[in-house]
Formats: C-alpha cells, structure tokens, sequence
C-alpha cells in the first residue's frame, strides 16, 4: 500500500511543482511526514542516504543559527531559516524513496511536460494581451474589449505583469528561474537523445525559450544565455550546431521585437531606474556586511534595517525585503560564514553529481540527466547574481526536486530498473 502512495504521490509531485506552489506544498508534506513519522517501517524499505550535501548543509545551517541567535532579530530569524533552509528534505526524501531507472525517467518526463505546459500557458498570456500593474487586483494597463466583462480571477489567471508573462505564478522572475530547470534538460536530451525524438525536443526548446524571452527577466536571461553556451562548448556531438541554430532564431527575435531589444539593451544601462536601485542594494548590502562580517545581521532582517539606505523615491515602495543578489544577500544577512556554508553545499552537489557524470559516460541518457542538473545548477547560481532566488520558495523547491532526482540516480545506481 506504501508503495503506490509513495508512487503516485511523486508522481503527482513532479506534476504540480512547476504549477502550483500551494498544490506542491499540499502534495509534498504528507509524503515527507508518512516516510519521516513511520520510520520505523518505512527507513526499512527507503532508508535514508546521506553524503558530502547532506553534510555541509549541517555545516550551513549551523552558521545560519549562530548569525540568528546573534542577529538583530533572533526569534524572526529563526522563523525565516525554518521556512526556507529545510527545503532541503525535499531532495533527502526523493533520494530515499526513488528507486529504478523507470520511476526517475517518469518523474523526469512528468516534470518537463508540466514545464512546457506552463510555458505554453504563458505564450498564450502573451497573445491575449491582458496586462495589470499587480499579479491580482491591479490596474489594467490593457485590457482588450471582448474581455472587459469577464470575471476577475479569469482575467487575473490571464493576466501580464506590467506587460511581462508569469505564467502560472506570481512574478515573472518566479515563473523564468524556475523554467531555467526544464530549459538545460531540454537542452541535454536535444544532444543525446534518439533521431526519433529530434524534433521533439527542438519544439521544447523553442517554447521554453519563447516563455523565457516573453518573462522580460534579464537575469534569467542571461543564465539561460550561460546554459546553452556551456553545453555547445562542452558538447562532442554535431548536433551542438542545433542549438548554435536555435540562439541565432533567439537573437534575432531580440533584434526584430523592441520591446525586448529595448529590455536586453536596458542590461548595461547604469542610468535605468532599476539598474540603479539594484547597485544602491548591493552597496547598502556591503556596508551591512562590513558592520556584522562574520555572522550579518541575522537571516530575514533586512526588511528591518534597509529603510535606513533608501532614498526618499524608494521609500515610496517599501522597505527592501532583500538585496537583489544570492550572494549580497547572504553577506549581509548571514556574514561571510553563512555565505561559505552555502558555497560549501552547493560545491558538494557539484562535485557529486560531477562524479556521476563520468561514471555514467556509457550511458547518454543517464549522462545527460546529470549534465543538465548541473547546469541548472549553473542558471540558478548565474540567475543568482542580480536576483535573491534562494529568497524564492518555489525556485528552492524546484533546484530541490531537480537535485534530489539526480542524486536519486547517482546513489541507487546498483538499484535495477523496475
């Protein structure tokens, strides 16, 4: 009976996470407490495993504790490193209850359809046009006349965000880091998988591509860039020159559409308004840093102090819930021990699933599955750079899942397929 809850639950897991965070969390909590609270059953048949991750994500959290017991705020810091460090179960979960080459290439082909599904939900926002200055309940800046009657959460689920797609989430950031995931799977079965499938993956490219152009997101954008250039260049097969096709359809969508030639243009602007809060963000965040270096001021509390940096026109917004950077943030929040912590972790899966790479060389499939882990690794972290995605509930649980399937393969590798 454990046995197809557990099946059908992972299945449905893969199905609504690129979806739906409130689906997710209500599908993934009850699969984590059966295995976690019946351990003394079900640690017999899905035992844990624990590695080199596992470990310095230990090392991390202790960090974290100590910058939140010593922070501004104790109590709210360690509220904040409840909701957001143990999203780490999640890829500890899948390790321990996904076994056989069959169930990971299930989860796998459940996730990239749900992936591509919502970036097709999101071209189709683009085409209808409905455009609002908030994710519900906000002004319309366009709204076609055929439209204009129809019922508000209808127009809501349509809706852009000030002109740029969401999809089904609630930011365009939100809906482009977490599509970053499917598009360097997409890209590693394009150059592995069978002649049959060719054609296959080359339309998944192209939509999720279109989803991540029509987000308007520059960091994204940029890691999505970084993706496709790793694999090209790391790549031993002829059909690299696919892809090296595909960017030059992409570039010339960027030339022939103003409003996304004007948006990657606005990259390299320092005088565009949001280019420069982003660099007053990440020098407020250094002065923070240079006033707590070894632990910050405690995870969360820079909503508290950020007021004091702002100029009067950024006040107008509120108060800077975080810094617009992985790294920034982590500095001042969690000082340098918590930023080496972090780096530590995310060096661990690096090199494990490194390792696993070249153990399965013989095996396209399984290579590919470890290659496009790591590099949506590599967008996460390159995203990273000028956005706080691991601020992001719904982009940690996504790099969870994505990790956690990897590793699944990486560590039950003398599991036979079902």
């Amino acid at each position: 009976m454990l046995d197809k809850f557990f099946s059908y639950g992972l299945d449905l897991l893969a199905l609504v996470l690129p979806v739906s965070i409130a689906a997710t969390n209500i599908v993934f909590f009850p699969l984590a407490a059966v295995w976690l609270f019946g351990a003394r059953w079900t640690f017999r048949k899905w035992p844990p495993a624990w590695g080199w991750p596992e470990v310095f994500f230990l090392v991390y959290l202790g960090s974290s504790v100590l910058s939140a017991l010593f922070g501004l705020d104790p109590r709210h810091s360690l509220f904040i490193i409840e909701k957001k460090d143990f999203y780490i179960v999640i890829a500890v979960v899948l390790v321990a209850l996904v076994h056989g080459r069959d169930q990971q290439a299930r989860l796998l082909k459940i996730f990239m359809g749900a992936g591509i599904a919502t970036a097709i939900w999101g071209l189709v926002q683009c085409v209808i046009g409905v455009s609002q200055t908030d994710k519900s309940n906000g002004l319309f800046l366009h709204l076609p006349l055929v439209l204009a009657h129809w019922p508000r959460p209808i127009l809501d689920l349509l809706s852009l965000l000030d002109g740029r797609v969401m999809g089904t989430r609630s930011h365009p950031l939100f809906y482009s880091e977490c599509l970053l995931f499917n598009w360097a799977f997409a890209i590693c079965f394009l150059l592995t998988c069978a002649a049959k499938d060719l054609v296959k993956w080359m339309i998944a490219i192209v939509l999720l591509g279109a989803a991540l152009l029509a987000s308007q997101s520059r960091g994204p954008w940029i890691a999505a860039a970084a993706i496709v250039f790793v694999a090209i260049v790391t790549s031993s097969t002829r059909r690299a020159w696919l892809l090296v096709g595909l960017c030059a359809l992409f570039i010339s969508t960027f030339a022939t559409i103003p409003a996304l030639r004007d948006r990657a243009v606005s990259i390299s602007d320092k005088s565009f308004n949001s280019n420069k809060e982003r660099v007053h963000m990440w020098h407020a965040g250094l002065q923070l840093w240079k006033s707590h270096p070894l632990l910050g001021i405690g995870p969360g509390n820079v909503k508290r102090v950020s007021a004091d940096f702002q100029t009067p026109e950024e006040r107008i917004w509120g108060s800077w819930g975080h810094l617009h950077s992985i790294y920034i943030n982590f500095l001042a929040e969690r000082g340098s021990l918590g930023l080496l912590g972090f780096f530590l972790m995310i060096g661990a899966y690096g090199r494990e699933l490194w390792q696993a790479k070249r153990r399965a060389s013989g095996d396209p499939w399984r290579s590919s599955v470890f290659q496009g882990c790591l590099l949506g690794i590599l967008g996460f972290l390159i995203s990273g750079l000028t956005e706080a995605a691991y601020n992001t509930a719904v982009v940690m649980m996504t790099f969870y899942f994505v990790t956690g399937i990897a590793l699944s393969m990486s560590r039950n590798e003398k599991v036979p397929g079902s």
